[in-house]
């Protein structure tokens, strides 16, 4: 089994979408934590591109969708303290 990574997923939803169907599909990661509305760091084991696969449909043609793995080993930032307490934990 692929071992799990840390991914920055900004999803802007087409109009048809709704929130509850990008929630289902966020709830395939191992975790995750959404930062604001359009904007989720991801653990998963899933590549970017099954990761694309799963939200294409809710974005495309007019909604917006970038997947970038993320290096939370070199970190800095003031977040609020659930987050950074989310990042430490065992997932």
């Amino acid at each position: 089994m692929a071992s799990a990574k840390y991914y920055m997923v900004y999803v802007e939803l087409k109009e048809t979408s709704t929130n509850e169907q990008l929630q289902e599909k966020m709830n395939l990661a191992n975790d995750w934590y959404r930062i604001k509305p359009d904007l989720w760091i991801v653990y998963s084991t899933s590549t970017p591109s099954k990761w694309y696969d799963r939200l294409g449909s809710l974005v495309k043609e007019e909604g917006r969708l970038f997947i970038s793995e993320l290096n939370v080993n070199n970190r800095q930032g003031w977040m609020v303290k659930g987050f950074w307490e989310w990042l430490k934990s065992d997932k």
